[in-house]
């Protein structure tokens, strides 16, 4: 995953399911929601790049609702960072183990 030090607005409208996000540098990159994970009660979106200059997704905090768009945030913590991103790994390894059996 992506370094998850970035400066934007919080508040992301989903437009066809393609999320725009700028970054530090201005420039805006395109990303789909790939998964909503679980982490001790709270929930995390798991943004995939389609752009092709990223090759990293980046992880943000679901901290509500406004109608149809997620409220996203930072993770400001390293330890919550860390324990978001040890379940995304184990989520991967669990559903390679899945298609394997299939």
């Amino acid at each position: 995953m992506a370094d998850h030090e970035h400066n934007h607005d919080h508040e992301h409208e989903f437009d066809e399911e393609v999320i725009l996000l700028e970054d530090e540098e201005g420039k805006e990159h395109r990303f789909v929601l790939g998964d909503v994970l679980e982490v001790e009660g709270r929930s995390y979106a798991v943004l995939l790049p389609i752009d092709d200059d990223l090759e990293e997704g980046v992880i943000f905090r679901i901290e509500g609702e406004e109608g149809d768009d997620y409220v996203l945030a930072d993770i400001e913590s390293d330890e919550e960072w860390q324990k978001v991103v040890d379940a995304y790994n184990e989520y991967l390894v669990d559903d390679e183990d899945e298609e394997d059996e299939d």
